[in-house]
């Protein structure tokens, strides 16, 4: 049983319910038709997933944003569904990952039914698929002009400590970093940001001069820290940010903890439905 979880999120309503009539009549279509449950108010993603699995739904999709199925990863709290994914958002940063560009895409992607086993990572008892973000790496540098990316790269760097694999610490001064399992530039051919890799890559951005930043502005704003100057590469399975206490871990802007705060992966635990033209 398919069970569709529409949000409406930030779109304008007329936007939203043209987008929510397509869907239907696509679902109809492609013979894939199943409980369609839109969020409100007094409904949100978890009550949604919540009614799923009462009703024993095997596959959840979420129709929306980015944060929609975010959201939908935190809920399962160890609920075994097989998860599928149908952008609203054009700019859709998870929809690139996954080989969904678009509303018709999507569904055609979850009528075919090709399903890849992907690692997951958790952090505070939440679940996620594509990565952390910290320091100055959590602000919005994929919209800054270069004058603005200029300022954000050049402030001072922090001290950081993060514990690796219970095994030792890396102390470290840094203007910020990613904890990545996917990112949209992931590919089987690399081995940064392999989701199915059974480990994560923690990239830390060293101190740059004013040249290099505005060489690599791009680079860093992508997320593809491993190609600048004075990056660190750590790959691994379990890591503990330490300090400093109080710091934000964010995912795409929100944050989601504070450090302290451990991240560790789940080999391939999600059964994930992909587009032929995933990033991995």
């Amino acid at each position: 049983m398919y069970y569709y979880i529409l949000d409406q999120h930030n779109l304008p309503i007329d936007k939203f319910e043209r987008l929510q009539t397509e869907l239907q009549g696509l679902l109809t279509e492609f013979k894939i038709s199943g409980e369609c449950a839109r969020v409100t108010p007094l409904r949100s993603v978890a009550d949604l997933v919540d009614t799923a699995s009462q009703r024993g739904a095997k596959t959840l999709v979420a129709c929306g944003s980015d944060d929609t199925f975010n959201l939908m990863l935190a809920a399962l709290r160890g609920r075994d569904f097989t998860l599928g994914f149908i952008p609203f958002d054009e700019q859709s940063y998870l929809a690139k990952i996954l080989g969904v560009d678009n509303l018709f895409t999507g569904v055609k992607t979850v009528a075919a039914r090709r399903i890849e086993k992907i690692d997951l990572a958790r952090i505070a008892g939440n679940y996620f698929i594509s990565y952390l973000e910290f320091g100055v790496m959590s602000q919005d540098l994929k919209s800054a002009n270069w004058l603005t990316s200029l300022k954000l790269l050049s402030t001072e760097t922090k001290s950081y400590t993060i514990r690796i694999d219970d095994s030792y610490n890396v102390n470290i001064d840094a203007l910020g970093g990613l904890a990545v399992n996917i990112r949209s530039t992931s590919s089987k051919n690399e081995t940064i940001a392999n989701p199915t890799d059974a480990s994560l890559d923690l990239l830390l951005l060293e101190k740059l001069n004013k040249a290099d930043i505005l060489r690599y502005r791009k680079i860093i704003a992508m997320g593809c820290l491993e190609e600048v100057p004075k990056t660190t590469v750590i790959k691994c399975k379990k890591m503990e940010f330490l300090e400093p206490r109080g710091a934000n871990l964010t995912m795409l802007g929100r944050v989601v903890a504070k450090f302290p705060a451990t991240v560790e992966i789940i080999p391939q635990r999600l059964r994930m439905i992909v587009g032929k033209n995933r990033t991995f």
